[in-house]
Order: structure tokens, then sequence, then C-alpha cells
């Protein structure tokens, strides 16, 4: 098939993805992702096109599902390609369809992880209690250190430069710890719980 033929094809792909699309940012998404339709028609028309074409179809997922695209695009797009291509059942069917829905649903996890996160960012982790103090929630999800340390940072160069200068902090240990070391760092005095020792 000649680059013109491949480039008709996606573009008789795209119009049918436009014909099905159900929210208006689908739109939007189908007129961005030419270059991955692009790649996914050369890699359907190859002889042995391989874990590649799976490849692009979970990249298309994920672009799918990163923009708020909506189900229906991700669910049909491939079959759209199919018919574009004229291509019956083809072996590759099954497994681009499988792709495609695995980045979409990779790409709303991770969406999903980073609000999560977020609410653990300053100041919504924070309540001013009065004064130039603050209670801070300190059970930030990951346990890795390194990604506590970060954030125990950001949260106490946050508070420091709001005037903060002394802090209640709740939480369990690995949070905890970080998030009291970083404040004592920047200067601000960490008090106990009433009901609970300081144990740093």
């Amino acid at each position: 098939m000649s680059r013109a033929d491949a480039d008709a094809v996606a573009r008789l792909w795209e119009s049918a993805d436009g014909r099905a699309a159900v929210l208006p940012v689908d739109r939007d998404i189908i007129s961005s992702s030419g270059s991955m339709r692009a790649l996914i028609v050369d890699l359907a028309l190859a002889d042995d096109p391989g874990d590649e074409l799976f490849d692009a179809c979970a990249v298309l997922g994920r672009l799918i599902g990163g923009h708020h695209g909506s189900p229906t695009l991700a669910a049909s797009t491939i079959d759209h390609a199919c018919a574009a291509l004229g291509a019956i059942e083809p072996p590759w069917l099954e497994p681009a369809r499988a792709a495609t829905i695995e980045g979409f649903a990779d790409a709303l996890l991770d969406r999903e992880r980073t609000q999560a996160r977020q609410a653990w960012e300053y100041p919504r982790c924070a309540v001013p209690i009065g004064g130039a103090t603050l209670a801070i929630a300190a059970s930030h999800p990951s346990d890795d250190p390194e990604t506590l340390d970060d954030w125990a940072a950001r949260v106490a160069r946050s508070a420091a430069l709001d005037g903060y200068r002394s802090a209640f902090v709740g939480g369990p240990g690995a949070a905890r710890s970080a998030l009291v070391d970083a404040l004592r760092l920047v200067g601000i005095d960490v008090r106990s719980c009433p009901d609970e020792r300081d144990p740093f």
C-alpha cells in the first residue's frame, strides 16, 4: 500500500471515530492523534507488526484516557481502524483492542493516583489553629523514603513561607517522621498533641 493509501486509511479511521464520538473532548483527541493513527496503520499493514503494534495501541489508549476521552472511544477505535483497513477479524484485532483498553485504564489509574497524592499537598493537609500554629495531617499514602522526603520538604517550606512557626503533626510512622524532620529543619517547632507524646 502506498503512503497516500495509508494516509487515506488513517483519515477513514478518524472519520469513523468522529461519527461515534460521545464527548466533545473526543473530537479534540481524534483530531490530535493523527501521528499515532498513522503509525498504527503502518504497523497493521506490516508483514509482522509484532509487539510494536500493541505498544502503539496502548499509547493511543493512554492518550484517550489521559485527555479525559470517553470509554466508548477507547473501546471502539480499533474496530474503526479495522473497518478502515478493510480487515475482517485480523489476528491482531483482539490483542490490539486489549492493549488500547489497558492503556486507557492505566491513564485513569494514574490520574486517580495523582489526585490522591495532591490531597496531601500543602495547604490541603494543614489547618490553621490560631496564631502562627498549624495542625498537619501526615498520612501520605507513599512508603517510599525519597517520595516522603520530597513531600515533607514541600510542606515544610510552604508552611514556613506562610509564616507558621509551630505545628501539631499527626500521622503514622515514616510520613510523620519525614515531616517532623523537615519542619524542624526550616525552624518550625513541632508540638505534641495533648494525647500523644512526640517520639522525636
